[in-house]
Parts: structure tokens; C-alpha cells; sequence
């Protein structure tokens, strides 16, 4: 372990306080990231990322596919601090990690809880991290329980850009006042539509961009899904609906070896917004 002296320090006692509050967003998302009281901090000016939390705390890391629309921070006196949301992935050596996209800087003028806008698209493994130039961004015990981590570039007041990678120390003990809100990329694609002729069915391939639940619907129509890990549910990647007749459709596919249907097929992200395709499915049996 790897500790900077004089980049983080805590002061010798704290009030211990949580900070339940989170950023919001319209529509289903998922939030990442956690408000702590980082009043116990003390000169913290540098790009950070958060690298582990403590056991029960909310992830920093991205779980899924999708854009990043907002971030909150919690501000303890003094205001007039600057910072900035960073997001940051995994680097080839002897980078540790690269900055992937990033807010704009804000000064922090209210205390409390603080939210800006972002538009940064993210992948799953993707962290969370900050610019602050200013002395109160980290949270240390007794507010952060054990098993915390912040990665810091050296030396102090690198504003680490987009595009840019750097070597990371460490700091135990530490948790970032950062919070974030996701929107999981619910777009699906559809490939090849296949077949069975001797049975009078078809299986529609599609693409998904991340785990969630997959269905659908239609008059006189029986959907099933493929692959599922649980009824309905789905992983992220390649996945297959399915497609059966039934009622008056199953029997004009008997009587005459050919029937279309309507088929309305519904992705939704774990913890996202439902997505639907309206699909035109031709069955062809052998008679």
C-alpha cells in the first residue's frame, strides 16, 4: 500500500455523519456513488477515482452500458470550491487508469447537496472519480467504514483531461462525496430471422446492449425466450425470441402453411426504461 503524505490527511476527530441524499433524473436509472460528509478532509487538490468501497456501500463502479445525464456532490463550508465529475477506465501499463469523459467544472456556491448535468457515455467496469482543487471532497473515519480506497494522481493539481492516462497512488480509508446517476442503454437490434418450416415456428436473433428482461406479445401469437438465466431474463449480448401461432393463427398456419403476425418485443435494462419494436413475423409450415 502505497500512502501520500501531506495529499490526504485526516483531522483527529470527526462527527460521524451519512448523507442518504441522491441525484435524480427522469425516468428509470440507476445511482451510483454515495454523499459522505467529507468535512474531515484535508488537502485533496488532484485527480482522484474511487477504487473500492467499503462492504455495503453503493458501487462506484458502472454496471452496465449507457450515459452518465447527472452528478451530485455534498459541500461543506467553505463554498467556492471548484469540481468536476471524471470517469475513468482501466489503462494499458504503466498507466493505471485513463480518463474516459468528464462534467464541466462547477463552483460549488450552496451547501448541502449540489447536482449538475453530464452527458458522458460509459461501459460496464467504467469508475467514478473527481477534480478539486479545493481541501473537502474525501471522506475519512469514523465516517467511511473500513475496506475504502481512492486512487490519486501525483503530484498535486494535475487536472487529469479526456484521452489522458496517468500512474495512480493510493489512499486507504478514503471515500469520495460523489454521486452519479445512470441511464442503461435500452437500444436492441434485430438479425436474421430464422425458420422451422417442419414445425412452423421462427426465432428471432437480437443484440442486447446489457442484461435486463426480454419479452413479447402479439394477437395469436406465443413468444418464449432463449438463453434466459430466469424467466424472461437475459444477459447482455445475443439473445433469441421464440415465435409460435396460436388460436385462429395456429390453425390458418395448419391449413394453409403460411400465417403472419405482429409481434411486439420489449427490452428493458436492469434498472432502466422499457424499449419496444413492433416486428412483422411470417411462419411457414410443410404440410
Amino acid at each position: 500500500m502505497i500512502r501520500t503524505t501531506g495529499l490526504l490527511s485526516a483531522l483527529a476527530t470527526v462527527a460521524a455523519l451519512s448523507v442518504g441524499a441522491s441525484a435524480s433524473s427522469a425516468g428509470a436509472a440507476v445511482t451510483l456513488g454515495e454523499l459522505v460528509d467529507p468535512s474531515a478532509s484535508q488537502g485533496c487538490p488532484t485527480t482522484q477515482v474511487q477504487l473500492r468501497v467499503p462492504p455495503g456501500s453503493n458501487s462506484y463502479t458502472v454496471p452496465a452500458s449507457g450515459t452518465i445525464t447527472s452528478w451530485s456532490t455534498f459541500v461543506v463550508p467553505p463554498t467556492g470550491e471548484t469540481r468536476g465529475l471524471k470517469v475513468f477506465r482501466k489503462a494499458d501499463p504503466p498507466a493505471d487508469y485513463q480518463v474516459i469523459g468528464q462534467s464541466e467544472h462547477v463552483t460549488l456556491t450552496t451547501l448541502g447537496t449540489q447536482t449538475f448535468p453530464a452527458n458522458i457515455q460509459v461501459k460496464p467496469g467504467d469508475l467514478l472519480g473527481m477534480y478539486s482543487p479545493g481541501d473537502h471532497c474525501v471522506a475519512f473515519p469514523p465516517v467511511v467504514p473500513p475496506g475504502a480506497q481512492v486512487g490519486l494522481v501525483s503530484p498535486e493539481n494535475i487536472d487529469l483531461m479526456t484521452g489522458e492516462s496517468a500512474s495512480f497512488l493510493t489512499q486507504d480509508g478514503a471515500q469520495l462525496s460523489l454521486q452519479a446517476t445512470l441511464v442503461p442503454d435500452n437500444g436492441f437490434s434485430l438479425a436474421r430471422t430464422q425458420r422451422n418450416k417442419k414445425k412452423g415456428t421462427a426465432t428471432l436473433n437480437l443484440t442486447l446492449p446489457n442484461p435486463g428482461e426480454l419479452t413479447g406479445s402479439g394477437n395469436g401469437t406465443k413468444v418464449s425466450s432463449e438463453r434466459a438465466t430466469i424467466s424472461k431474463s437475459v444477459g447482455a449480448g445475443q439473445a433469441q425470441l421464440l415465435i409460435k401461432a396460436k388460436g385462429k393463427k395456429k390453425r390458418k398456419l395448419n391449413e394453409t402453411g403460411k400465417v403472419k403476425l405482429n409481434v411486439a418485443i420489449t427490452y428493458t435494462p436492469t434498472g432502466g426504461d422499457p424499449a419496444t419494436q413492433s416486428v412483422k413475423v411470417k411462419l411457414k409450415k410443410k404440410l
